[in-house]
Order: structure tokens, then sequence, then C-alpha cells
């Protein structure tokens, strides 16, 4: 069965333009895929009883543009495909126009919470009948190649990075990712979309390392690794504004 979540962007959401932060607007996409997971049977909770949890493996997002500070959004979602050990869910953000105004591709794997490795999906014997085999208007999450470059920031992760799985909360690493950039780079460009791909978990004391490279204009690559191993690689492509669209 298919879900949707209504979001009003709050003020503490939104950037020094007034519009929703990149990890702000992941973090209603995820919470949306929690509330429809929970609905159908298969959330968090009820994972938990079979000791085990769901991991975001890949997440492609299109957007647009970035919905702006008191703007309601709708965001729905379903399940496309389950796999052996994956399933694919989909995303459509909209505004109260009900226009399409972003999309978006995730994958996702459940884990043993204490192996910490795959578990395969048959266990979830109902999350096969909500698999609807409807794609949105998007490429799939791109697999993401190594990053060249010296290292942007270094850092140790904290309590505050933490998420109830015990690693890095996703939405950390969108912001790690996208805090590389500068305020005069947002004024003059837009987010198109951006892509990530989880790698290794990152836990509480782990050094970190983020490197960037510009692969072309306005197209970046990320890469964070903890102590010389790959944690995580993402993608941030924008398009430039015009004179007009530029905020003083």
């Amino acid at each position: 069965m298919r879900g949707q979540s209504k979001f009003q962007i709050a003020p503490q959401t939104v950037d020094f333009q007034g519009q929703i932060t990149i990890g702000a607007l992941v973090d209603l996409i995820l919470t949306t895929a929690g509330n429809n997971a929970d609905e159908n049977g298969f959330g968090i909770r009820d994972l938990q009883k079979l000791n085990c949890t769901w991991v975001l493996s890949r997440l492609a997002v299109e957007m647009e543009y970035m919905p702006k500070q008191y703007e309601w959004i709708y965001i729905d979602t379903w399940i496309d495909e389950v796999y052996k050990l994956n399933t694919t869910r989909n995303f459509q953000i909209r505004n109260s126009e009900n226009k399409i105004i972003g999309q978006a591709v995730s994958l996702w794997v459940m884990i043993n919470f204490e192996t910490r490795r795959p578990v395969e999906l048959e266990k979830l014997g109902s999350i096969h009948h909500h698999a609807e085999h409807i794609h949105v208007n998007i490429a799939a999450p791109l697999k993401l190649d190594i990053v060249n470059s010296t290292p942007k920031k270094s850092f140790s992760v904290c309590y505050s990075d933490i998420d109830i799985n015990q690693h890095v909360n996703t939405v950390k690493y969108i912001q790690w990712m996208s805090d590389c950039l500068s305020l005069d780079f947002y004024k003059q460009n837009q987010l198109e979309r951006f892509d990530v791909n989880f790698i290794n978990e990152v836990v509480f004391g782990d050094n970190i390392e983020v490197y960037q490279q510009e692969i072309e204009e306005n197209d970046f690559h990320f890469e964070i690794s903890k102590e010389e191993k790959t944690a995580c690689r993402g993608r941030l492509k924008f398009k430039s504004l015009s004179t007009k669209e530029i905020k003083n």
C-alpha cells in the first residue's frame, strides 16, 4: 500500500536563502519511508522483533526546486521491487498545487542488528505483496567512483551523529558533503540531483575525512572515509541560476 506524508517547511530546516536544506529534505523523505513501512507492517519496530533493522544502501533525488519556508509539500512513496537481499522504494514530491517538484529512488537492505550482515527478505513475507513495479522518471542511483583529491575537512564522529542503529545518521553524510560548498556558490546555483552510496558503517569515535572533486562544472563528487577505508560516496549536481534568479 502506498503512503503519503504532508509537511510544512519549518524555519529551523531552511538555509540562509529560506529554502529547505539538502539534509532536511532527505530527513523528510526518510520519515515518509518510515511511516509507510510502519503502516504496512515492516517498519523498524517490526524488524526489531527479528533482531534486524533497515539500512539505506543508495539514494538518488532530483528536484525542480527546493521548497521554501512555510511551503507545504506532499511526499508519496511506494515499494517498487523486492529482491532477495534488497528492495527499492520510490518517492514523488508535490507542492500545494499538486505539481511534481521532485522524485527519488532508494535501495534498502535488511541487516541483522548484531552481525551487521544482510538478511534475506523472505523473512518479511508480506513485503513482496507491496511491490508495485512502478518506476519514477529519474535514473536509478549511480554507482559512484573513487574521488581523487586531498581531504577537504577532517573530524571525529560524535554523539549527535549517531542514530538508533548505532551508526552515523544518513542526514549527517548529506550535511558533511553539502557543507563543503560556499554560501556564494549556493547563491548562484540550484541543486538538480544528488546521489549517495553507503559502503561501510561509520560509528562513534571514527576519524573522518571528506574528499571533494569537481568532475565537471557544477558536478561535485565526494568521498567520506574513515581511517583510509571508504564509508560513503556522494554526488551533488547543480545548475547555474540566471542573473534575475540570483538573490542579493
